[in-house]
C-alpha cells in the first residue's frame, strides 16, 4: 500500500487501484492535447473546465512537450509557467485531480527542441545503415535521439527536474515519463557511438563472452538479432524510464507516483521495439503504474491479450505491486462503435481498475466523427484525436462510454467487489 497526500487528501494505491480518503475512486482521466505554455490555449481549456466536470472526468493529464516549455533546448524551461499554475490551480479547486506528463523523445508526437540540436547535433540515433534516423514509423519525421547519448540523458532530466521544480507537486496525483517509451518498430536502432561504449561496458560487466559490436556498417543480421545484444538494449530501455522516474522524485520526493507505458504492439515488431520485452518489463520495478497499449490490437480489431500476459509474467518474476491500467484507453480516431464494449470488458478483466484514459479531451472544430463499418485506421486520417464533436457531444465510440457510465461503473464495482 502506497499512501500520500495530494492536494489536500489522503491517497492510496492499494491492490492496484486508487483510495481517496479510504474510498475507491475510478478515474475518468482526460487528456487534453495543448501547449501549455500558450495562455490564449490554456485560457480556452480552463473555460471548458466546468463543461469537462459535467462529464464525470475527476483527473486531467497535462503533457509538457519539451519542445513547448524550454525552447532553446538546454533542460530549463525559459516559458512563463504562470499559465500553467493558474490552471492546475483551477483544475484543483474543481476537486479534480492533475497529473503531469512530458514528452522528452523523438517518436509518435513528441520533439526535441530544435535549440538542443544546435548544441548536441551528434546525439542522433542511428540505424544498421549508419545513418542518422526520423520518425519515419508515425510521420513525424522528426529527429530521434540516440537513448545513449549522455548529452540526451542529462539535458532531458535536467528539463524534468526543472519543470517539476517550478510547479507545486504536491498537488500532482501522478507523473508520467515520455509517451510509449520505445526504440522504434520500423527501424532497428540504435548503433551511435555512443550505444557502442554502452554495450562495451555491459558486456564486460555481465556477458564477457557476448559478440563484439560490429566494427562498420551495414550492421550484420546476426548481431541485429543476437539475444544479448536485445537483452543489453532492452534493460537500457529500461534504466531511461527508470532515471527519468528519478528525475521526477528528486523534486517531488521519493514517494512520488511515476507512470510508464509499455507498448506491447504487432509482434513481428517487438524486438525493433524493446528488444526482449519481459527483460524491459522487469526493469521497471521502480515504477509506480504501468499503462498498457496496445490494449486493443489494430490489426485483428481484438483484445491484446499478449500485452497483459507478459506484464502477470513480468509481475510475478520480480514481485513487482504495479497498478496495471491503459494508455490512452480510447481516442476519436482509432476505433468504432461497436468494438468498444469487448474493448472496455477486457480492460476491466485484465487492469486492476485503476482508471480510463480519453485522448483529445477538446470541443473538436474540425473532425467529422469517425465513419462506421469495416474501415481501419490508416484509412482514415482525422486532424486530431478528439474524442467530442465541436459542440462537446462524444462522438460514437466515446458515446458508448458516456451514455452509459453507470452502467460500467456497476460493471467496475462488481469487478472489485467495493
Amino acid at each position: 500500500m502506497k499512501t500520500r497526500v495530494v492536494n489536500g487528501v489522503e491517497v492510496q494505491l492499494k491492490n492496484g487501484r486508487l483510495f481517496v480518503e479510504g474510498k475507491y475512486r475510478f478515474l475518468k482521466i482526460g487528456k487534453p492535447l495543448r501547449d501549455f505554455s500558450d495562455k490564449e490555449d490554456v485560457e480556452r481549456l480552463i473555460a471548458d473546465l466546468d463543461v469537462i466536470q459535467s462529464k464525470n472526468y475527476n483527473c486531467l493529464e497535462l503533457n509538457c512537450y519539451w519542445h513547448h516549455m524550454d525552447r532553446d533546448g538546454d533542460g530549463v524551461v525559459d516559458v512563463d509557467l504562470d499559465p500553467l499554475k493558474r490552471l492546475i490551480d483551477e483544475i484543483c479547486a474543481r476537486g479534480i485531480f492533475v497529473s503531469l506528463s512530458v514528452e522528452t523523445y523523438g517518436v509518435g508526437g513528441g520533439q526535441i527542441p530544435d535549440g538542443y540540436w544546435d548544441l548536441y547535433p551528434e546525439s542522433i540515433a542511428v540505424g544498421v545503415d549508419g545513418k542518422q534516423v526520423s520518425d519515419v514509423e508515425f510521420g513525424y519525421m522528426s529527429k530521434v535521439p540516440s537513448l545513449y547519448s549522455e548529452d540526451y540523458l542529462r539535458v532531458s532530466r535536467s528539463y524534468i527536474s526543472d519543470l517539476a521544480s517550478k510547479l507545486d507537486m504536491s498537488k500532482i496525483l501522478y507523473c508520467e515519463t515520455t509517451v510509449e517509451p520505445q526504440y522504434m518498430g520500423d527501424l532497428s536502432l540504435d548503433y551511435s557511438m555512443e550505444a557502442r561504449r554502452a554495450y562495451e561496458k555491459w558486456t564486460a560487466e555481465n556477458h564477457p563472452d557476448a559478440q563484439p559490436f560490429p566494427a562498420e556498417f551495414p550492421i550484420p543480421q546476426e548481431f541485429v538479432f543476437d539475444p544479448v545484444w536485445n537483452q543489453f538494449r532492452a534493460e537500457w530501455l529500461a534504466k531511461w524510464v527508470s532515471d527519468d522516474a528519478k528525475a521526477f522524485r528528486a523534486v517531488a520526493g521519493d514517494d512520488a507516483w511515476v507512470a510508464c507505458e509499455y507498448l506491447d504492439a504487432d509482434e513481428p515488431t517487438m524486438m525493433n521495439r524493446c528488444g526482449d520485452p519481459i527483460a524491459f518489463l522487469k526493469g521497471l520495478k521502480t515504477i509506480d503504474i504501468l499503462q498498457v497499449n496496445w490494449h486493443w490490437h489494430y490489426g485483428n480489431r481484438a483484445p491484446n491479450l499478449k500485452a497483459y500476459q507478459r506484464v502477470k509474467v513480468a509481475m510475478e518474476l520480480t514481485g513487482a505491486d504495479w497498478v496495471v491500467t491503459e494508455h490512452m484507453t480510447i481516442n476519436g480516431t482509432d476505433y468504432h462503435a461497436k468494438e468498444m464494449h469487448e474493448l472496455l470488458v477486457n480492460t476491466i478483466r485484465n487492469g486492476s481498475q485503476f482508471g480510463w484514459e480519453f485522448v483529445d479531451v477538446a470541443a473538436d472544430l474540425d473532425d467529422p466523427a469517425v465513419p462506421e463499418g469495416e474501415v481501419v485506421p490508416g484509412d482514415f486520417k482525422p486532424a486530431h484525436f478528439s474524442v467530442y464533436d465541436k459542440d462537446w457531444n462524444p462522438k460514437p465510440s466515446m458515446a458508448v462510454v458516456e451514455d452509459n457510465w453507470d452502467y460500467w461503473m456497476d460493471m467496475i464495482r462488481s469487478a472489485t467487489g467495493l
